[in-house]
């Protein structure tokens, strides 16, 4: 069994999707024989850490590529779009990759090399796979994620987003290979349940689950924990943008006495709402001195963070996926989220506690509620923390996900080992 797995975002130097792709390609190569195709831009990165066993080939689409990322960074400047507008200004570069790659791998194809192409990255459902059309071989398009809604409450955090083309999105079903990809493809890995929404349905008898988290158990794990049973540690990390809510974490910790004068708060990361949470701090510097607001760290010190805290708090509104929310219950804090989009999915009862997604103001009643729930309950936050440390390792070490995509592999091809 050989694969050719399509990987365009793929940097073992680059965080987020660039290095999600990298570790899971690298994982499943491991597992079997894969030959990986990605962009020229990750050559640097990936000359300097390898890929393992793992064959790989560079495209170079820079012609149509370069152009358009520098057109997606003059609309951000321009504040006239962010992530959106840059995933869809993508699309005509992304068709040139994979017009590329058939260019390079036809006849390979042809030749019956390969029993299968997987595209792991990019995951957005708006970014078609058209060579899913031009071979035979069978075709794995994912995992896929996106789609998820924008909570009608929350329009002001939508606004200082930015993300206007949001109103256009599903303008992409029209685009050309949209339709030819899912009436190609063999299987659909879906991210989570919010997915489903922009897979067409006649595709949605061949989608499985499948989300593109994972973590480094030696960089993420509960091991050498710092546990206390009076003073509970929370801690928040991600970028500092209005839909990630930073601020909802903040007041909610300053609505309670008991949270602010016997507890610990600490925000891990940067961005614009920076000013803005500092503003709140300086408005009551009493209140605030077991506040720290540390701006961003390495993986390898937000792993201490996580090992020195007890609870993650992570409110975020629209969260496509969350894998900082995985590396958290990986070194056994329980989480704190919404009961919507992707952390929904990754916390359980036994790991965490959801909350029903409402407006601002009662989000804020309600985190501040949780957080006094585990302040108090040091026994809950014991258990909820085995369990967590339990549940990230068995399903998202990176050797586990690529075990569970080689099932996948085998169950599409009728093969056992």
């Amino acid at each position: 069994m050989k694969v050719l797995i399509l990987a365009e975002q793929c940097n073992s130097e680059w965080a987020s999707l660039p290095f999600f792709s990298y570790q899971l390609a690298k994982a499943t190569a491991e597992q079997v024989d894969v030959v990986v195709v990605t962009h020229i831009r990750n050559k640097p990165a990936i000359d300097r850490t390898g890929f393992g066993r793992a064959e790989v080939v560079y495209v170079d689409n820079e012609y149509i590529a370069a152009p358009l990322y520098k057109l997606a960074n003059l609309f951000r400047r321009l504040k006239l779009g962010n992530w959106m507008m840059g995933m869809a200004l993508s699309y005509p570069s992304y068709i040139a990759f994979e017009y590329e790659v058939w260019q390079l791998f036809k006849q390979r194809l042809a030749d019956n090399e390969f029993a299968l192409i997987h595209r792991i990255s990019p995951v957005s459902p708006t970014l078609p796979s058209p060579l899913a059309s031009w071979t035979t071989v069978p075709f794995i398009l994912g995992p896929i994620n996106g789609g998820l809604g924008w909570p009608d409450t929350f329009v002001n955090e939508l606004k200082k987003e930015k993300e206007f083309i949001i109103y256009f999105r599903q303008l992409y079903r029209l685009l050309p290979y949209y339709h030819a990809t899912f009436r190609h493809v063999k299987r659909v890995l879906a991210a989570f349940k919010h997915v489903e929404r922009d897979i067409p349905d006649y595709a949605l008898g061949i989608v499985e689950r499948f989300n593109e988290l994972g973590i480094d158990p030696e960089v993420f794990n509960a091991n050498n924990r710092i546990s206390s049973s009076e003073q509970c540690h929370f801690l928040f990390v991600g970028r500092l943008v209005p839909y990630k809510n930073a601020d909802v974490v903040l007041r909610a910790f300053l609505a309670d006495k008991n949270l602010y004068e016997n507890h610990l708060l600490t925000i891990v990361g940067d961005g614009p709402e920076m000013k803005s949470l500092q503003k709140i701090i300086a408005e009551d510097t009493a209140l605030s001195k077991n506040i720290a607001l540390v701006g961003w760290k390495s993986a390898a010190e937000i792993s201490a963070l996580l090992k020195a805290a007890q609870v993650f708090v992570f409110p975020t509104i629209r969260e496509v996926g969350g894998n900082v929310v995985i590396e958290a219950m990986a070194c056994g804090l329980p989480c704190i989220v919404p009961d919507y989009g992707g952390p929904a999915e990754l916390v359980s009862n036994e790991t965490g506690i959801k909350l029903k997604l409402t407006d601002k103001p009662t989000l804020i009643d309600l985190v501040s509620s949780a957080m006094l729930e585990l302040a108090n309950n040091s026994t809950l936050r014991k258990q909820m923390s085995l369990k967590a440390a339990e549940f990230a390792k068995q399903h998202y070490a990176w050797e586990s996900k690529a075990r569970l995509l080689k099932s996948i592999y085998q169950r599409l091809l009728n093969v056992v080992d």
